[in-house]
């Protein structure tokens, strides 16, 4: 019996108190480590020692014991390896109808902004379908959605891989877009209009538990590489198919792509691909939305993937210290305004806004996120790949100044760039060519219409005009120049070419631009010169001098491989004629020579008939030139207070020159173009009187029996009537001066410019029959005073038959015979209130 009871079992060992938890913990932590000592602190803690020869991996197998059993351990480094344990979080996980609430809410203001995005250009039949709703929900809302949807299962499989089970993307819903689509909110405030405002992930990462540092980085990259990359090839895919051109009803709503992804991809793209924003495809804005995302997401701030990888990269004690965070401070507002994202309101104030809370009250939180094995560290392969995904997305993706624009100029007018044409160079052929660029702009978002042509002051001279359209020959003006319609950004430029064919030198021309742009007619006036050193005018042109005439041109250049300036004119004297009739102000021979360019040269006659027209012919230096002559009488216009009693029939009329429509305008620079104006409105009793001082430009009227017109001008007024209804130039120009109204007949025709008749005469002979004959009609009840001014050399005067009185009302008739003299000449002029006859001969 002894034998079997010293044989028998004595029971199990144990303890007679129970274990607190904090040395069940104790008990299982010595199963994987080797437990120096118990360490202080608020949570269980141990110095330990590592049991098998690696430490870390002696934590990975404890964490995952205690994984059952609701613990969790983390371990430090301080003089010695330290362990802490930790409860694992619990029901951090929102509810499943939580989730697809905020998914079915973002749904529909996804909608709602793509709504908005597609409103200013969209085409006729839409971009999937008619219904702009279902357009938006096809063309925005579902795509994003997708790109989303598979972020979140890529971090969730990220964080798998890894050991830690991550929550759904959790969108939140912009509702400031519904109160746009309710009109409480105009779209020029919506500075945000993705339709959703935040993509957080529930529960939130910081607060989930990480085995190590390159678990944290690779899953914190997941979604912004997913959001870029997916966002980069809609957007690409999305210019793709944008028609080359839309037209936009309403301000578009812009999406600016990423700066650094533009410029690379404009070698790849179309040369206009990035002009198609302005009414592009809604993928193209579902790209710029998910880039934007994402770029923002990688910012080194707490709390977002970008902080999370700056933590994974640096540690967390190197990424939450002062020096750091205050460097990201700095250096985030100094970009800013590199980047001029302060110059208007617009979103980067929102994302400052969150930004700026999250730097300063998350910048030193050594708490989160909570990393069970900071001190692994991260290998030379895991650290570089990190760095090179960073900078994937954070260069490539970077936004423009304003990632999103309401494009204020999507209306702007055309404009042009017209300059002074090239001076003409001598070619081979003995022309004289100038060949001048011609650019039009349209910097709008909307396709316009434009055309340009030329017309030239003289367009009788050697200039002619020709274009080089290079395919903008889809309008004309009046059947000339080139034009078409422009697109939106685009740059349309061709050629003007003036050439001069003459037998001597090009005189320089003024000529004018006509441009139909902005449905308006603009004239631009401009020169054209020959490439020499000194050139005339294209005409010479009469200044009264006292008792003289001086008949005068402009010079135009300077002495640059000449050290004088000769000038000289043709000249035909008349034979058996002393008496020197035309001569250079200041010189006794019609030549002078000169070291500096006069603005100015003329020619000093003794009245205004005595040029020959051979001294229209010009020599400066080498060179020989032909300018015009003007009109033998200038057209001077007498009109009295009272005005001009216009009534139909002869000769009462509007008389000759005013013959045909026009448009009869009173100090105009140029020609109305393209004007749409009626003749003066006819009162319905009472007499019609026009008063250019009221009514400066209107369509000449043409008077029907039983009407009168009476036409007021001031004195000194300057009218042009205008008959091309594209030429700046008029056909008739003429000054008014105060004085009797007259008509003349004079070689067949009646004008109203009765100081127009002249005579020359050589040896008894005159220049054209029938000029020493005209009539002066007054239509007035009283006369008017008249008197003759003989002048030139003693000798035979001329014969008339005027009886010595005043003009009497009705008709006058005088005629003349001229002496026989060298050179007789005659002109009519009003001189202090009387009608001059001027009757001069020379010997």
């Amino acid at each position: 019996m002894s034998e079997d009871s010293s044989t028998s079992p004595s029971g199990l060992p144990h303890h007679k108190k129970a274990w607190s938890q904090h040395e069940l913990l104790g008990s299982t932590l010595q199963s994987y480590f080797t437990v120096l000592r118990k360490n202080g602190g608020r949570w269980p803690s141990w110095c330990v020692a590592a049991l098998d020869d690696d430490v870390h991996d002696d934590l990975i197998r404890l964490n995952a014991h205690l994984d059952r059993l609701g613990w969790m351990a983390k371990l430090t480094k301080d003089e010695d390896w330290v362990v802490t344990v930790f409860p694992a979080p619990e029901r951090q996980f929102p509810r499943l109808n939580t989730v697809v609430l905020f998914w079915a809410l973002s749904f529909l203001t996804l909608t709602l902004a793509g709504d908005l995005w597609m409103a200013g250009a969209r085409p006729a039949e839409g971009w999937f379908h008619s219904s702009s709703l279902v357009d938006a929900l096809i063309g925005y809302t579902l795509p994003a959605l997708l790109v989303l949807f598979l972020a979140s299962t890529l971090q969730r499989r990220v964080a798998k891989r890894f050991g830690v089970r991550s929550g759904h993307l959790l969108p939140v819903p912009d509702f400031t877009i519904a109160l746009y689509a309710l009109g409480l909110f105009p779209s020029s405030w919506l500075v945000w209009p993705f339709g959703i405002l935040l993509l957080p992930t529930m529960p939130r990462m910081d607060a989930r538990p990480w085995p190590n540092r390159a678990s944290l980085g690779y899953t914190a990259l997941s979604v912004p590489l997913m959001l870029g990359g997916a966002g980069a090839m809609l957007m690409f895919a999305g210019i793709s198919m944008t028609p080359e051109y839309l037209a936009s009803a309403t301000m578009p709503l812009v999406s600016a792509p990423p700066l650094f992804l533009s410029l690379l991809a404009d070698g790849f793209g179309q040369n206009d691909a990035f002009v198609r924003i302005l009414w592009a495809h809604p993928w193209v804005h579902v790209g710029g939305m998910l880039m934007l995302f994402a770029w923002i997401s990688v910012l080194p701030v707490p709390t977002l993937p970008g902080g999370r990888l700056l933590i994974a990269r640096m540690g967390l004690f190197d990424a939450r210290s002062s020096s750091t965070q205050s460097l990201i401070l700095v250096l985030g507002l100094f970009t800013a305004y590199v980047f001029g994202v302060f110059e208007q309101f617009s979103l980067w104030f929102l994302v400052f806004a969150l930004l700026l809370p999250l730097l300063f009250f998350f910048g030193n939180d050594l708490r989160i996120p909570l990393i069970l094995d900071e001190t692994t560290g991260l290998s030379e392969t895991e650290h570089s790949r990190m760095g090179l995904l960073l900078l994937f997305v954070f260069v490539l993706l970077l936004p423009a100044g304003q990632p999103v624009f309401h494009e204020t100029g999507w209306d702007d007018p055309l404009t042009h760039q017209l300059i002074s044409p090239e001076p003409a160079t001598l070619q081979e052929d003995g022309t004289w060519l100038s060949t001048t660029e011609v650019r039009v702009a349209n910097p709008s978002a909307l396709m316009k219409p434009y055309a340009v042509s030329a017309y030239l002051e003289q367009p009788d001279q050697a200039w002619s005009i020709s274009w080089d359209c290079d395919g903008e020959e889809t309008y004309t003006i009046d059947g000339l120049g080139c034009g078409s319609d422009l697109l939106p950004k685009r740059t349309a430029f061709f050629w003007m070419n003036l050439t001069w064919s003459g037998a001597n030198q090009p005189t320089m021309a003024n000529l004018s631009y006509v441009v139909a742009i902005n449905g308006e007619h603009e004239a631009v006036p401009v020169q054209v010169r020959p490439s020499l050193e000194v050139v005339p005018a294209s005409q010479w042109y009469d200044v009264p001098a006292g008792s003289y005439v001086h008949r005068c041109i402009d010079l135009d250049g300077s002495l640059m491989n000449s050290t004088s300036l000769n000038i000289s004119t043709g000249f035909t004297p008349h034979d058996g004629l002393q008496t020197q009739l035309v001569n250079i102000p200041g010189e006794s021979t019609m030549e002078v020579n000169l070291t500096e360019v006069p603005p100015q040269f003329c020619l000093a006659g003794l009245d205004p008939m005595v040029f020959d027209p051979s001294m229209a012919i010009l020599h400066l230096n080498n060179h020989t030139f032909s300018p015009s002559l003007p009109e033998r009488r200038p057209l001077v216009a007498h009109v009295p207070a009272e005005g001009w009693q216009i009534a139909p029939g002869h000769p009462t009329g509007w008389g000759a020159l005013f013959d045909g429509e026009g448009v009869l305008s009173m100090d105009a620079e140029h020609c109305p173009l393209n004007a749409s104006l009626n003749t003066p409105v006819r009162p319905e009793s009472g007499p019609w009187i026009w008063d250019m001082n009221l009514r400066t430009a209107a369509q000449l009227p043409s008077l029907q029996p039983t009407q009168n017109l009476t036409l007021l001008v001031p004195d000194g007024a300057n009218l042009t009537l205008c008959r091309d209804a594209y030429n700046p130039y008029p056909d008739l120009s003429f000054k008014v001066v105060q004085g009797p109204e007259l008509m003349v007949t004079w070689m067949n025709s009646t004008s109203r410019f009765w100081t127009t008749p002249w005579a020359l005469a050589t040896n008894g002979t005159l220049l054209n029959t029938g000029m020493t004959t005209f009539t002066l009609h007054n239509p007035a009840n009283e006369t008017v005073p008249f008197r003759l001014d003989r002048g030139g050399s003693f000798g035979e005067d001329w014969v008339h038959n005027w009886d010595g009185n005043a003009l009497s009302p009705g008709d006058t008739t005088f005629t003349l015979t001229p002496p026989d003299a060298p050179l007789a000449t005659m002109w009519l002029t009003y001189e202090a209130g009387s009608v001059v006859l001027h009757l001069s001969s020379y010997q």
